[in-house]
């Protein structure tokens, strides 16, 4: 009884926020105008916490990867229901969080008119630990070897770049342990940042986990700053570091594992 009184005062209060948020949004947005921005990069990165405190502003209306308006099994619907969801917001700007679309980015950067994106990463002994723990142990594995076995069958509505496949390929073996086959699955999604071109698109910026939640206040202005929106006390309250280094690193053979040292180094490199 108590777990479903939290569950509808939890409900409730949501509610009355996002009401609180839509007479702010009339008042201070309106002409209704609204800027879509798309965070993309591996999952498991972070992303959830991220788009959560952002989701607290008034400024930003949310559409995360589960959302059914917006997406079809993890995936972007059409283009021009994005269009049409952009038209329909009285947010100052639309977020969508296309992880598994990430190889769109510049697509989707190009066919939206001064939209933006934000690139998030983070070290992928986490990623790694968090993604066998939350999506089971065979999960990234299976991915990667279809990708290998299937010529990248899975991003058919958009090819990925030849050089983020050649690095997949270069390191698959079908005797790699799940921990390796979802370091592969995070070498393939980081490197997208650099095969799609997004580090010299000034339309991109890059975060780091790590830095975000160890630096709140700092990095969650510089995001904002380049969404051209207002920092809000609130995007800040809550976050913690607490999920660095939480277990202990994965075993990975020597070649995916300098492959994806020199792939975060690289990454923190550009987002400092």
């Amino acid at each position: 009884m108590r777990e479903k009184i939290r569950s509808v005062q939890k409900r409730l209060l949501a509610k009355q926020h996002e009401m609180k948020k839509d007479r702010q949004r009339r008042r201070f947005n309106p002409e209704r105008n609204s800027v879509p921005i798309f965070l993309v990069g591996c999952g498991r990165s972070g992303t959830s916490m991220f788009i959560w405190q952002l989701d607290k502003s008034w400024q930003i209306k949310l559409y995360n990867e589960d959302h059914p308006a917006a997406f079809d099994e993890y995936r972007l619907r059409d283009y021009s229901v994005v269009e049409n969801l952009v038209d329909e917001s009285n947010a100052p700007f639309t977020l969508f969080k296309p992880i598994l679309d990430t190889v769109q980015t510049m697509e989707l950067l190009d066919h939206f008119p001064g939209s933006k994106a934000i690139f998030a990463f983070r070290h992928y002994t986490d990623v790694i630990n968090s993604s066998l723990k939350l999506f089971g142990t065979y999960n990234r594995i299976n991915h990667v070897k279809g990708w290998t076995h299937e010529d990248f069958a899975e991003f058919d509505v958009c090819p990925p770049p030849e050089a983020s496949k050649e690095v997949v390929r270069a390191l698959w073996s079908d005797n790699l342990s799940p921990e390796e086959g979802a370091a592969l699955y995070w070498l393939f999604y980081n490197r997208l940042y650099y095969d799609l071109g997004l580090h010299d698109d000034p339309r991109t910026i890059l975060i780091r986990y790590e830095t975000l939640v160890t630096e709140p206040r700092q990095q969650f202005e510089k995001v904002i700053a380049f969404l051209e929106a207002e920092f809000e006390e609130e995007m800040v309250e809550g976050v913690h570091a607490k999920s660095i280094n939480k277990n202990d690193p994965p075993p990975l053979r020597p070649a995916i594992f300098k492959a994806c040292e020199a792939l975060y180094e690289k990454m923190s490199q550009h987002a400092a």
